[in-house]
């Protein structure tokens, strides 16, 4: 019996059916600390933390399980078993197949995982065919996961509509994940864009809606792997990784708050041990537990291998390309090449955010891109935004040197390249904020270089997406008398950025959800509206929602 024939009869007996630092911590909401356990399969529905070993003879799949990194023809699938004590390594089973019960199964094998990976799972299944729902599992013994749903990139000829979302800043101690489960509810969504921030580093504080373990700041590669752990015992965050492919990015916090490639202004060098050894740990568990492919550039733009190093330094910014739509370009602005940041100390004479090999490397991928939209997700504020404009008197007072206002000669770098190969339809995600805006991206917004009624003098355009649960900043609104090409804000609601794309215009929504402080499926009916049609480079605001695709594959049961 072949491998495929043993694995899927042992799978399908009997299909399972399972219906920045003291000042942001001050700014919470005080309320009741708590601690939320999830239901445990495997262990009679005890409720036990993150951290807890199983009963003897038995494992769990604690974590749910995930997908990522779409191609074409191949997904990341991703889960983490968790072993009973004195168990060092396990062989994994696992499957694909193309309907949610799993009886047409097309791909099958066993994956070796052991404590040198805290036991985390990634596999690269391929021989896929594009634009394809397909839903998989894991299993241990008789011990299995619950089912995943993943969906491959199209090829060219594929779809002429795609349905991202765009996530960032969810921070446990805050509230919540809410935003999660409502995104987790739409059936027919393409992809999942993070954009950083999807753990945080800090320890316990005051007002915590729940708490951090450990409850220290994270430090050591065990911290990082506990953080990671516990994100991922959140139901809805279980459930949105469960029904979707992610794409994923770190920023600051995965590592350190207002991280650079060489320090975190949350890094005390010698206290908090050595930089580029915390760096390395806190890269490393990202890459264990995130579904994002270990060798980031093979397959996706390049025929190199970059990968893992030892310490875990794997390259993250990539690009995945989606049909003859768009080209998805990842960026790293915070460890692979970040200086550090103006004002803090000797920083290098280009201050570059991000590193002169991967600001080449993306130059070129927007010079070399045939997609109609370049769409490149990130951490960082991209747009000018001034506290003072600029005047024929005096340069203007940027508001947020972390951000590309102190990076500047990057941001130089890719306004040049887009003018002189007249490149069109650049589309820059952002996050961090914890806040909405949208922007036209003028090299500068003052009068006459940029018109907000047309959009003249615009190169693109900019959407941020809310937090996922964090402290709003409310700031931003107050930017906009300065700011004529800061089109929309909002600083008072948490919640995601759908995009409906298609060869003609992006259309941005942002919906919103009912204060973290408690688990709430509540959501804003009627998002603000804008659209960018192609060609034009400007944002213009719209009246209709985009509707639900046709005919969406059935949710994983």
């Amino acid at each position: 019996m072949s491998t495929l024939a043993r694995l899927s009869r042992r799978f399908i007996k009997v299909p399972l059916r399972f219906t920045r630092r003291e000042f942001m911590k001050r700014l919470g909401a005080a309320s009741a600390a708590v601690t939320v356990a999830p239901m445990l399969p495997g262990c009679g529905n005890s409720v036990v933390s993150a951290q807890a070993l199983p009963v003897a003879g038995t494992v769990e799949f604690r974590h749910g399980v995930a997908s990522g990194d779409p191609l074409v023809n191949r997904v990341i699938l991703w889960t983490r078993v968790t072993p009973c004590e004195g168990v060092n390594s396990l062989n994994v089973d696992w499957l694909i197949a193309t309907d949610p019960l799993l009886a047409s199964v097309i791909g099958a094998g066993t994956f070796l995982t052991n404590a040198a990976r805290d036991f985390t799972v990634k596999v690269d299944a391929a021989g896929l065919n594009g634009y394809t729902t397909y839903y998989y599992q894991f299993r241990v013994g008789d011990t299995k996961s619950p089912v995943g749903r993943t969906k491959t990139a199209p090829s060219a000829t594929e779809t002429e509509r795609l349905r991202m979302a765009a996530v960032a800043c969810s921070q446990w101690t805050t509230g919540y994940f809410n935003g999660y489960g409502n995104l987790a509810r739409r059936q027919d969504l393409d992809l999942v864009l993070c954009l950083g921030d999807y753990i945080y580093e800090y320890g316990n504080g005051e007002g915590d809606v729940r708490l951090h373990s450990p409850a220290h700041e994270i430090t050591t590669l065990s911290d990082y792997r506990e953080r990671h752990a516990q994100y991922k015992t959140d139901p809805d965050l279980q459930e949105l990784h469960r029904q979707n492919p992610w794409v994923t990015i770190w920023d600051d916090h995965e590592s350190a708050n207002n991280s650079y490639s060489g320090g975190a202004e949350n890094h005390t060098e010698g206290a908090e041990g050595v930089w580029d050894q915390r760096k390395g740990w806190a890269t490393r568990a990202y890459f264990e537990w995130m579904p994002i492919r270990d060798n980031a550039a093979t397959g996706l733009d390049s025929p190199s291998a970059d990968g893992l190093a030892p310490d875990g330094n794997g390259r993250s910014y990539r690009t995945l390309r989606y049909g003859a739509m768009v080209d998805l370009i990842m960026l790293d602005t915070r460890l692979a090449g970040r200086a550090l940041q103006a004002g803090t100390g000797i920083v290098s004479a280009e201050q570059t955010i991000l590193g002169a090999t991967q600001r080449e490397w993306f130059l070129a991928q927007l010079t070399g891109s045939q997609a109609t939209w370049k769409i490149v997700p990130q951490q960082m504020t991209f747009a000018p935004l001034f506290i003072q404009p600029n005047t024929p008197a005096a340069p203007g007072t940027y508001l947020n040197e972390d951000a590309w206002d102190g990076y500047r000669f990057d941001r130089d770098a890719f306004f040049d390249t887009v003018e002189t190969n007249s490149i069109e339809n650049v589309v820059i995600l952002s996050g961090d904020i914890h806040a909405t805006i949208a922007c036209d991206l003028p090299r500068d917004p003052s009068p006459p270089n940029y018109d907000p009624t047309t959009g003249a003098g615009s190169l693109g355009v900019e959407l941020c997406s809310s937090g996922i649960a964090q402290v709003p900043l409310p700031i931003w609104t107050g930017l906009r008398p300065n700011n004529p090409h800061l089109l929309h804000t909002n600083e008072e609601q948490l919640g995601y950025l759908l995009m409906d794309i298609t060869p003609a215009r992006v259309q941005a929504e942002w919906y919103y959800g009912a204060p973290v402080q408690q688990r709430s499926t509540q959501e804003t009916p009627d998002p603000v509206m804008l659209a960018c049609a192609a060609g034009t480079q400007h944002l213009a605001q719209v009246t209709a929602r985009t509707g639900s695709k046709p005919n969406p594959q059935p949710f994983a049961p």
